[in-house]
């Protein structure tokens, strides 16, 4: 006679399973959808493929060959992409750019902000004529994610062969799915936060719901995403990283505590938000190594790091310059941990 599974067990896998997709795609990690789920839920997600030759993508091969293949297997780096388009199906630049390393060795998950005003090396585009640099969120406009994540794997020495893109206006709509987010919001960022909401829902022809009061609060999907926007407030754009980061966090927190009949209610309307280069076999195999691995644990680093930045203008635009030996050094100290070589950033 065969043995019954029991129940309980196996909700809880289907629950995992279901909350790794939900709060990690919103991370830009598109994982954990049961193998009955994927021709029905992964048909949802829009799938782009990029070129198979690792030189196309930016991929130096001095730094990252059969030599080092464990190191590879072991940090599975991922772009992950927040556009800014004004209002649906409107063209967008990057607004929000990471990198999300899956870390088997160490069975956590990183993020590596970068800020987009950085200075980077674009052969063939830029506004610094001559140059051939410009900021480097203006690289989706010029070449979509595949130019983005061409330009920072050459620029910051990675190896990214897959991203992930969520638009905000998507975001919005994520966050007000799952019922909002809570979030503390300072006296001073109200007044831009508010502004933002009252854009956004002008071009969206509704009423704007703004926020009234500082303080540990509820935020809609207008609000959170208004508030990981800000940018004219304290510390500048350093801090606008923190936001976007923290927005990220307490949706997955959020996810984290729902019941497998709420999270499966939502995920059909999730996914259709998500644009990828990862298919369905990458993403059942990366489904696996965050479930088996037990991945709860996520670390953070902005990139430029303090100190080693500075401002500079060129015909009266402002650009981020960046001491890229030390800000190399830091990201990819951070990434490898004990198998960081000094090689991989030279």
């Amino acid at each position: 006679m065969n043995k019954c599974t029991p129940k309980e067990p196996i909700n809880k896998k289907k629950r995992i399973i279901i909350i790794s997709v939900i709060g990690l795609i919103i991370i830009g990690l598109i994982i954990g959808i049961p193998y009955y789920y994927i021709n029905n839920k992964l048909s949802k997600i829009n799938i782009t493929s990029l070129p198979k030759d690792d030189k196309k993508l930016g991929i130096n091969e001095n730094a990252y060959n059969e030599k080092n293949k464990d190191l590879q297997d072991n940090y599975i780096n991922i772009l992950l992409l927040g556009t800014d388009a004004r209002a649906a199906n409107q063209d967008a630049r990057s607004d929000s750019m990471m990198i999300a390393t899956i870390d088997k060795k160490h069975n956590e998950i990183k993020l590596s902000s970068l800020m987009r005003d950085m200075i980077v090396d674009m052969i063939g585009h830029g506004q610094m004529e001559g140059l051939n640099q410009d900021r480097l969120n203006h690289t989706y406009d010029y070449g979509g994610a595949e130019l983005t994540l061409k330009t920072i794997n050459e620029n910051f020495k990675m190896n990214m062969k897959n991203y992930i893109q969520v638009d905000f206006y998507g975001l919005e709509k994520i966050i007000d799915e799952i019922g909002g987010i809570e979030i503390n919001v300072k006296s001073e960022e109200i007044s831009l936060l508010n502004s933002s909401v009252k854009e956004v829902a002008k071009i969206e022809k509704v009423q704007p719901s703004l926020v009234s009061k500082p303080g540990l609060q509820l935020l809609d999907g207008k609000q959170a995403v208004a508030y990981s926007r800000i940018r004219h407030v304290g510390n500048m754009d350093f801090e606008r990283t923190e936001r976007q980061r923290t927005v990220l966090t307490k949706i997955f927190q959020k996810i984290s505590k729902m019941n497998l009949l709420e999270l499966n209610n939502i995920i059909g309307k999730v996914l259709p938000e998500v644009n990828t280069s990862l298919d369905k076999s990458s993403i059942i195999s990366l489904s696996k190594d965050i479930i088996l691995n037990k991945m709860n644990k996520v670390n953070q680093l902005r990139i430029p790091i303090d100190g080693h930045n500075n401002t500079v203008y060129v015909r009266n635009t402002y650009f981020m310059a960046w001491d890229k030996k030390e800000n190399l050094e830091a990201l990819h100290k951070f990434i490898y941990e004990e198998d960081y070589e000094e090689d991989s950033i030279n």
